[in-house]
């Protein structure tokens, strides 16, 4: 394992920004694959907080440095299942390979007023 993330939000620190697909807050954290799952789905707010988190607890498990990377650089997409799944892209994935990164598993809840992640960063040979 190279290492554990976790991240909690308020709902109130995000619900005025992620009221519109146009925010810019929404434009440069989520991948159009993540807003076209957003805004398939009766609450896309839902859908944003919990990958807003998963994105923070992936970034924590990778325990690499924040500079030069985005939030857009993690992906977290719904498998045919419902399971989300992370995908990197960009100069985050080129620093997770160097770390030895093969997958990132990550699990997302939330409930009244709080999303919750958690995020694990591995090998490939410890999950």
């Amino acid at each position: 394992m190279i290492g554990v993330g976790t991240d909690i939000v308020n709902f109130s620190h995000l619900r005025a920004i992620t009221l519109v697909q146009e925010d810019p807050f929404i434009q440069k954290t989520y991948t159009p694959n993540e807003i076209a799952q957003a805004i398939s789905r009766p609450e896309p707010f839902y859908y944003y907080v919990t990958r807003f988190a998963g994105k923070e607890a992936v970034f924590k498990s990778l325990a690499i440095s924040g500079e030069g990377v985005s939030l857009k650089e993690i992906e977290i997409l719904n498998d045919a299942e419902g399971r989300p799944n992370v995908i990197l892209h960009g100069e985050i994935a080129k620093r997770a390979l160097q770390s030895s990164c093969a997958q990132v598993k990550i699990s997302l809840s939330y409930d009244t007023d709080y999303a919750v992640a958690f995020a694990i960063a591995a090998d490939g040979r410890s999950i």
